[in-house]
């Protein structure tokens, strides 16, 4: 006969089944097999039989009595108050479930003891009494099943202790799928993944197991005594400590780094304490894909010998897409690579250890990608002879304040490092057939190696698509999608959106507006501009961007996007409400324009351009001309940058405003052809836009601009048809003003007398209008006219009458025009001390207006009336000055340059 309760509750004759007379009498076979020596009183069945009932003593010998029918002979005679069954006990799985855990708790053999838990598991065969009712079973079922799963913990303990690590696996992941809750069995686990050399797995287990159930689960990490000695065979005891360990954790680099020799060399310095008065810790910063893993991973090679105790490696995953690593597992499996077991397993405790175990040694530590100061502080090492390398796309400001760590800010690879990381990646053979690309790839990759090895990696698997990748490439709306082989690690769009996601809200609407500022650098004041109403969160919004990687300071208080960044805040900007983009676009220009107009005025204060005062933008007026052209210069890029984006949306008021306040600029720097450029577009954007005298003006500008380029033909064809517009719609002054204009370049083509019909009607315009400055441009033209013709007198006359007009102006530009003049004609008059002091005053002036070309062209006369003078050494002072002005304008043949100059009208 036998029995069994771990499965159904079923009694066999001779393997069968028999066939129980009740469902009563299977329950009260239950009861008194489980009970010792099997007797059981009749509260205690009926508890089980009947729960909450009295005790019924026929009742109770009537379902004995249907027992003793269906397992014949069981039964012993009943006592009074109790039932009593007679069974071998091996007979009963349950008992001999029982003995074979005693035998294994009782013996010293790691196989014996094995042999024996796997007996008593085998006797289970499903939920122990299965299918029978009522509280009473369902305590005693929990019970039982608690009994299965201490045994199946013990049984795959044995099985890791005797070296069976696959056979543990096997056992222990079904029984956390029974009692997923269980730390016991999760904890074997891990051992067994230990084991086998799945550590990769752990940390992600653990990780799910801590999200469901809310328990820590950083102890289970640690390596317990029993696996620092290895892999245990059966009947073997426990190795001894083995010596300190030299773990050597550096990840496989498999091609060479290019460049960045300074940067490699602070850190070597960094880590072994030769930098005074800081740390060991050095901070690499940068944005995503510019190579900083790459870097420190090299930097820890080239200083390798010097940590004889070893390298740690972590990849804290602070940008990661899921979230980054706790301090917990790194810590964890810190001190298991180390061999050390804390004394607590709170992360207390662990960080206690983890210090105290680096104090006595030399551990170069590699901390990778972490998000912030607190992601990776508490593994910093101690003072010491421990160092750590630590990368983060955010600036880790916090660690240099607190820590005393040195901050190395990585830049993006410039050309000629760019090119060589191709050849690298690509061979010679290969780069051979990619060199007419070589400039699209360097520049579209913006010197980021992520970039650049994305671009090798598809030219080697793809070399006849090199032509479309290269098309693709050059285009905004698919770069990014260029740049990308499927991976986090290996995309440069989704690097950008793992910083992107950390951003808070502010800082991730300014990055937008900055992709649609017409760039390539913005100014704080046009930061505020952006968000006139809100300068505090831009402060806030500007530091999270610069801390993040993703805008960089190349010049005090100006700002940028690096290109590709700026790439993919334009596909976040196109994602934005239209109105919203078309608001931020003219507060950009709205800024702009107002500002260079002001800086233009400071220029030329005679100009006049429908611009209107300013709303709601702050305008900096420059306190000279030098401050003025100083603007435009730092300002330039972003201007002419302003002037495409108008032109490109159709936004034709700034496409014409902004090339008018840029163009006296252009001219005193010497950009006519950029001055040709805009003014050509600013034309159309006029004709459809303003008024016919600004028309008129435009025209002007484009003559003048012609005229700097040396083409006289077509400046005096766009001055007539100034004068045409201007006549056609009664502009006097843009009349009288083009009329000037034409006669300045009739006479410096040599048409004098018609120069001064010109400058004559045009006199008569500007007295009409009782416009000063107009008068005392063209007394100066026709004074000039007469110098021409031979007529001193008459010049000197009108030149001096022109002088006294503008000394009570602001036109300084003017005034030094008619003290050259004069010079000029004293020098023919031969009064060259006056000429000389007239020629002083005009330089001073241009001086003053930062009006390099117009300076050097009167040192040339100066020097040459100081000479004529008999003042040989001041002749002399004055012609140097004049090479060194030409060679600040790029002149490179000097000689040439003067000789130039002498000969202008």
């Amino acid at each position: 006969m036998e029995f069994r309760l771990l499965g159904p509750v079923v009694a066999l004759q001779e393997g069968v089944p028999i066939r129980m007379k009740s469902v009563k009498a299977c329950e009260l076979l239950a009861v008194l097999l489980l009970a010792p020596g099997h007797r059981v009183s009749h509260a205690g069945i009926t508890r089980y039989l009947w729960p909450n009932e009295e005790p019924n003593a026929n009742r109770i010998r009537q379902c004995f009595h249907q027992l003793r029918q269906s397992v014949p002979g069981i039964a012993e005679r009943n006592e009074r108050g109790f039932c009593r069954i007679r069974a071998a006990p091996h007979s009963v799985d349950y008992v001999r479930f029982r003995e074979s855990q005693r035998a294994a708790n009782a013996t010293d053999s790691r196989s014996v003891r094995l042999r024996a838990l796997r007996s008593a598991l085998d006797e289970w065969r499903g939920t122990p009494l299965d299918e029978l009712p009522g509280e009473g079973f369902e305590q005693k079922r929990a019970e039982l099943v608690a009994e299965l799963h201490d045994a199946t913990a013990a049984c795959t303990l044995a099985e890791l202790e005797c070296g069976q690590a696959r056979a543990a696996l096997d056992r222990v992941d079904p029984a956390l799928a029974r009692w997923p809750e269980s730390e016991t069995l999760l904890g074997l686990k891990v051992r067994a993944l230990r084991t086998l050399g799945r550590q990769d797995q752990i940390e992600a287990l653990l990780a799910r197991w801590q999200r469901r159930f809310g328990r820590p689960t950083v102890h289970l990490l640690l390596v317990g005594e029993e696996d620092m000695a290895g892999p245990a065979t059966a009947d073997a005891s426990p190795a001894p400590a083995s010596a300190r360990p030299r773990p050597r954790q550096l990840p496989q680099q498999s091609v060479d780094l290019v460049g960045r020799q300074p940067q490699l060399d602070q850190l070597a310095e960094i880590v072994l304490g030769r930098t005074a008065g800081r740390s060991r810790i050095a901070v690499i910063t940068g944005m995503p894909g510019v190579g900083k893993t790459f870097l420190a991973v090299r930097a820890a090679a080239g200083v390798e010998r010097n940590f004889p105790d070893g390298i740690l490696y972590a990849d804290l995953g602070g940008f990661s897409p899921g979230k980054p690593e706790d301090h917990g597992p790194v810590l964890a499996t810190f001190l298991n690579d180390l061999r050390v077991r804390p004394v607590a397993s709170t992360v207390d405790g662990l960080v206690a250890a983890y210090r105290t175990a680096l104090a006595d040694r030399a551990v170069l530590l590699i901390l990778d990608n972490a998000r912030d100061e607190d992601h990776v502080r508490p593994l910093l090492p101690p003072a010491g002879a421990s160092a750590a390398l630590v990368t983060s796309r955010r600036q880790l400001y916090g660690l240099a304040i607190r820590e005393s760590a040195e901050i190395v800010d990585l830049a993006p690879l410039d050309r000629q490092d760019a090119v060589s990381l191709l050849r690298g990646r690509l061979g010679e053979a290969r780069m051979g057939a990619v060199l007419p690309f070589v400039g699209d790839l360097v520049e579209h990759c913006a010197g980021v190696p992520l970039a650049l090895g994305i671009m090798a990696a598809r030219i080697m698997q793809r070399p006849g698509a090199l032509a479309g990748m290269v098309r693709d490439l050059r285009q905004d709306s698919t770069r990014l999608r260029s740049l990308d082989l499927g991976s986090e690690n290996l995309s440069v769009r989704l690097s950008l959106e793992a910083s992107h996601r950390l951003l808070r809200a502010p800082a991730a609407r300014l990055l937008w507006q900055l992709a649609v500022h017409p760039g390539p650098t913005v100014s704080w004041a046009a930061l505020r501009a952006l968000e006139p109403d809100d300068a505090m969160g831009v402060i806030d919004a500007i530091d999270d961007l610069m801390r993040m990687s993703l805008v960089t300071e190349p010049v005090f208080e100006r700002y940028s996007l690096h290109d590709l960044v700026r790439v993919y805040a334009g596909e976040t900007a196109a994602r934005q409400d239209e109105s919203e983009r078309a608001s931020v676009m003219e507060r950009a220009l709205s800024f702009l324009l107002h500002n260079a107009w002001a800086n233009d005025r400071g220029l030329d204060p005679g100009r006049r351009l429908p611009i209107g005062e300013p709303e709601g933008v702050e305008v900096a007026s420059p306190a000279s001309a030098a401050d003025a052209m100083s603007w435009f210069e730092t300002e330039y890029s972003t201007l002419t940058a302003a002037v495409r984006c108008a032109g490109e949306h159709g936004l034709d008021r700034y496409t014409w405003l902004l090339p008018m306040t840029l163009v006296t600029f252009q001219w005193r720097s010497g950009r006519h052809l950029d001055a040709l450029d805009h003014l050509t577009c600013a034309l159309a954007a006029a004709e459809r836009e303003a008024a016919p005298a600004d028309v008129a003006m435009v025209h002007r500008m484009l003559a003048g601009t012609h005229r700097g380029l040396g083409n006289l033909t077509q400046a005096m064809r766009e001055l007539r048809s100034a004068v045409r517009v201007s006549e056609k719609n009664a502009d006097i002054q843009g009349a009288a003003l083009a009329r000037h204009i034409l006669g300045v370049l009739l006479r410096e083509s040599g048409a004098s007398d018609e120069a001064l019909m010109q400058f004559t009607a045009a006199l008569s315009a500007f007295e009409r209008l009782g416009d000063p400055l107009g008068q005392g441009a063209a007394l100066n033209g026709i004074g000039s006219g007469h110098y021409d013709l031979g007529r001193y007198d008459e010049g000197l006359e009108h030149c001096l009458r022109s002088l006294v007009l503008l000394e009570g102006t602001d036109d300084l530009n003017g005034r030094a025009h008619a003290l050259f003049s004069l010079g000029r004609i004293r020098v023919a008059r031969g009064e060259h001390d006056a000429a000389a002091s007239d020629f002083e005053r005009a330089r001073r002036l241009y001086r003053s207006l930062a009006y390099g070309s117009r300076e050097a062209r009167t040192l040339v006369h100066l020097a040459e009336a100081l000479r004529d003078a008999g003042r040989d050494q001041e002749a002399g002072e004055a012609m140097e000055r004049a090479h060194v002005l030409l060679e600040g304008l790029g002149e490179r043949d000097v000689d040439a340059a003067v000789g130039r100059l002498r000969c202008l009208p």
